[in-house]
């Protein structure tokens, strides 16, 4: 089940989609896009700050006889992620350069529906796509491996298997929204309880997957269109006869609001 894969997985984005959306809808779905392109995810500042609040989230779940050890490591982390930034600055300031770059040419008016200029644009996105998703998983494995550390020593303090977890910094809220309604969804309609409701939610969801195709978009990847418009179909007709009604948890409902308003009627 999609939605199950996704909650599992713990690292869905929908970047890369949004990113290659296509059609008059196509700067809708990209400026969905978290952080499009890594400006918060690539500020040290910011890197420092949240690895400052999973600091005080651990001395809070194991007491302030860790804040020493928890500040060390804190200390030890900034200092990986400062030569990390050493190390690629030359990169990154490239990066940046070419974004700036990039995103001159692609609101060029003279160059919209210029097929092959569109191509290079497409190309040079999945390229700059490409490098940031590099640094950004490289990061957030580096803020994985000190929020174990700061559970190393606080169990060792505690002698418990309390922990902290980490909040993945490269998921935004249009890929947590979509992970958990898909997943909720799903396990509606496995279930046959509000069947109608949960049908139209993923074909709501499906339909704008076909948009961000729009089939006569220069470029768009139909593949997208085809195999999504036929659960899409399926969709609206499980919705339209309310299947739950049926075979499902919805049978029961049904039947206990139509028992207790017939009840109501008689007397």
């Amino acid at each position: 089940m999609e939605g199950s894969k996704k909650v599992k997985s713990g690292d869905f984005s929908s970047a890369g989609f949004l990113r290659n959306a296509k059609g008059p809808l196509a700067d809708n779905f990209r400026n969905m896009t978290f952080d499009l392109y890594g400006a918060e995810r690539l500020n040290k500042d910011n890197i420092a700050g949240r690895a400052a609040g999973y600091r005080d989230l651990a001395i809070g779940e194991f007491g302030d006889n860790i804040a020493p050890k928890a500040q060390k490591s804190l200390e030890r982390y900034l200092g990986r992620i400062n030569y990390y930034f050493e190390e690629n600055a030359e990169d990154i300031d490239k990066y940046f350069n070419e974004v700036q770059v990039y995103e001159k040419k692609r609101q060029d008016e003279r160059y919209r529906g210029v097929a092959h200029y569109e191509d290079r644009l497409a190309d040079k996105d999945k390229e700059l796509y490409k490098s940031l998703s590099k640094w950004t998983k490289e990061i957030a494995t580096a803020e994985a491996d000190y929020i174990d550390d700061l559970n190393r020593i606080g169990q060792a303090e505690t002698q418990s298997n309390q922990a902290i977890y980490q909040i993945n910094p490269n998921m935004g809220t249009v890929d947590r929204l979509v992970t958990w309604v898909l997943f909720s969804c799903g396990i509606l309609l496995i279930l046959g309880l509000c069947t109608r409701l949960a049908a139209l939610a993923v074909a709501g969801f499906l339909a704008q997957v076909m948009l961000a195709q729009w089939p006569f978009a220069h470029g768009a990847d139909l593949t997208y269109v085809y195999y999504q418009s036929v659960e899409f179909t399926a969709l609206l007709f499980i919705a339209a006869i309310g299947a739950g009604k049926f075979a499902g948890l919805d049978y029961i409902v049904w039947n206990s609001i139509t028992q207790c308003c017939s009840r109501g009627a008689s007397k």
